[in-house]
């Protein structure tokens, strides 16, 4: 008989070092801890923390985290049949990203359940219509279940209708969501280009490559974009505003040009209209970056 050891217990739900907040201190990102209905994950110094008691592992933090920090926590299992979610279902409704995911992906179209019964699993869907609208996706329908399986008298019935169900689990991560609807952004990054200094910062922190800076060139793609906030984070002389909504993902594209600034020689990006000093020099008296 196999004893039961300490070993055996699961890790606990964590943050991992993908966390944007562990990566870059400034950054705003609260995308776990607003999805989070127990207030299990709070900020801290080294970025943010999971209470393993008060987490119900319900999994909604897994599907809008936009690096995919969160462990230990298994996507949650749902039961579908013939294009439906159907019972037994969890106290909580799902993220909404989560619910595109069954849509794009299992082409959920509804949910088979008594309104009344599920306040809350109604209220996500009437949120998730409002998102499919934007995507020029079709709704989600209410089916009442079969009158054999509400009918507590007919349990046999009701067994086999449920024999009937498949359960599955979507992967748990904002970005598949983003992927499955690639001609809609629902963050758009937006660029100042009079504050702007073309450091090439956002670019090359952007763990998405949302940001994309060439010689003669910088490209905005909002399809690609997570909602993380680092570029915004990184950018020294605030440029840079992420905003949520739903929108056709159009690529922004800002010429620009080399050039080789004329007090300390270095090479750097320029708008067409700037001058031909780099941004540090237009900074510093003349000289002090010899």
């Amino acid at each position: 008989m196999r004893r039961f050891s300490l070993s055996d217990s699961p890790p606990p739900p964590a943050v991992g070092e993908a966390c944007v907040h562990r990566l870059y201190p400034r950054a705003d990102c609260r995308a776990c801890m607003d999805a989070c209905p127990c207030d299990a994950i709070t900020e801290s110094a080294s970025g943010a923390d999971i209470d393993d008691e008060r987490c119900l592992r319900c999994g909604r933090c897994l599907y809008v985290c936009p690096t995919q920090a969160l462990v230990n926590i298994p996507p949650p299992l749902r039961h579908y049949r013939s294009g439906l979610l159907v019972a037994p279902f969890s106290p909580l409704p799902p993220e909404v990203s989560e619910l595109l995911i069954w849509h794009a992906q299992y082409h959920i179209r509804g949910v088979e359940m008594l309104s009344d019964e599920h306040p809350l699993w109604m209220l996500a869907v009437a949120t998730l219509n409002i998102e499919l609208a934007a995507l020029e996706e079709p709704g989600w329908r209410i089916v009442p279940p079969p009158e054999a399986q509400v009918n507590i008298g007919l349990r046999h019935l009701l067994s086999a209708g449920q024999a009937a169900s498949r359960s599955a689990a979507v992967a748990g991560s904002s970005g598949e969501a983003r992927q499955a609807f690639p001609a809609f952004s629902r963050f758009t990054p937006q660029l100042d280009t009079e504050r702007c200094l073309l450091c090439g910062a956002c670019a090359r922190a952007c763990p998405q490559q949302a940001l994309v800076q060439l010689p003669q060139q910088f490209s905005l793609e909002p399809a690609r974009c997570s909602g993380c906030g680092i570029c915004a984070a990184v950018c020294p002389a605030e440029a840079i505003e992420v905003t949520a909504g739903i929108r056709p993902a159009e690529v922004v594209q800002h010429a620009t040009e080399p050039a080789r600034c004329t007090d300390c020689s270095r090479s750097f990006s320029r708008w067409p209209a700037q001058g031909s000093r780099c941004p540090l020099c237009e900074k510093h008296p003349y000289g002090m970056r010899g």
